[in-house]
């Protein structure tokens, strides 16, 4: 009998007696092998640790493959940005704060405004690009002393980072009264007033021979116009006028400004005086006009150019500042309390005669030697 028609038969209730009989010892039999199996733990089979092991070091392989393609790409990355930064977007930042090797005049214009207005004992002569680390250029600036006190003038340097400028140092700049404007601060007295000049200067340029070169601070006694300053000049052509104390009131000037009265340091010619008139102080027959003029050249210069005049940030000046006193200026004109003066003792004493004429204060004397035929 077949086993498989009987268990159909068995599924059909169909089958015959002796079908279900075969059946059922079928299955009889394979509940009692299901049954010895379930009463016994199966062996754990043997681990075959060296086809682990194997398996493990080829995930291992895998994985640090494809770490290290990562790493390697990341770090080919950021060497190609490192190298874009370094020889493309750096050089292209500070060209167009410095410009070009071979054409920096906007750079030196601005620096030439800033010395004359901050500087009133130096001239601005020029200045030169050199590579100094990486993504980073210095600015190497050169000024001359029109004190004479230092021989070879004063250097000092700015860095330049990704078009950002460095700030100037005030230390480096000291002799040429970088932010100082101590010489024209009135004397109080205890209870607060004003107190009068004394006569000791003026006694020392009394007693001073005239081949001494005095350089001096002198301060009026009243705010002179443009005009009038122009005039003083005018009248005192033994003197050289270095820089004059502006005055203007009613304006943020940070420990007040100065307007250079000496030629600049750098020829610019006329392609700057087309874009600042007036940028460049004749060398005589000054007028009140030129001398605010010039003023507000220097002014804009510096507007135009607020890296640079950032980098004067001890004086705690941005360019909406220089804005507010040129609109000043151009409203109420240029106005001095004082001016930096140069020359014998007895042309300063001389210049002290006039009534506009305050105090004076001496700051360096030098020798001038004279040769003379035996």
């Amino acid at each position: 009998m077949d086993f498989e028609t009987a268990f159909a038969h068995y599924q059909s209730s169909t089958a015959t007696a002796e079908e279900t009989a075969l059946v059922e010892r079928e299955l009889e039999k394979y509940r009692l092998i299901e049954d010895y199996f379930a009463a016994r733990e199966l062996p754990e089979l043997p681990e075959d640790t060296a086809l682990a092991a194997s398996e493990t070091k080829a995930v291992k392989r895998r994985l640090g493959r494809r770490t290290r393609n990562t790493v390697l790409m990341a770090a080919a990355a950021m060497l190609a940005v490192l190298l874009l930064l370094q020889c493309a977007v750096s050089p292209l930042l500070n060209r167009h704060v410095y410009g070009g090797a071979d054409d920096h005049t906007n750079f030196d214009a601005a620096m030439t405004a800033l010395t004359g207005l901050y500087m009133p004992l130096g001239v601005y002569v020029g200045s030169s690009l050199s590579h100094t680390g990486f993504m980073t250029d210095t600015v190497s600036l050169q000024f001359s002393d029109l004190t004479g006190s230092t021989r070879f003038g004063v250097r000092t340097g700015l860095t330049l980072r990704l078009g950002a400028l460095g700030r100037l140092s005030a230390s480096d700049l000291l002799p040429l009264h970088y932010a100082l404007i101590g010489y024209f601060t009135p004397t109080l007295n205890a209870d607060g007033t004003e107190a009068a000049p004394t006569d000791y200067c003026r006694q020392a340029l009394a007693d001073m021979s005239d081949q001494l070169t005095v350089t001096s601070a002198v301060q009026f006694t009243d705010r002179l116009s443009a005009d009038e300053l122009a005039a003083l000049m005018a009248r005192h052509p033994e003197l050289t006028f270095l820089s004059g104390k502006v005055g203007n009131e009613g304006v943020y000037t940070p420990q007040s400004l100065f307007c250079s009265l000496t030629p600049a340091g750098i020829s610019f010619g006329d392609a700057l005086e087309a874009d600042y008139p007036g940028f460049t102080l004749p060398r005589t027959n000054i007028t009140g006009a030129a001398l605010q003029q010039h003023f507000e050249a220097m002014l804009q210069c510096l507007i135009d150019h607020p890296s640079v005049a950032r980098s004067a940030a001890m004086m705690g000046n941005e360019a909406h500042n220089y804005k507010r006193l040129l609109q000043d200026v151009q409203d109420n004109g240029l106005q001095f309390t004082g001016v930096w003066v140069q020359g014998t003792p007895s042309a300063l004493l001389s210049l002290m005669d006039e009534s506009s004429a305050r105090s004076i204060s001496n700051y360096e004397a030098h020798i001038r030697l004279a040769n003379y035929d035996a």
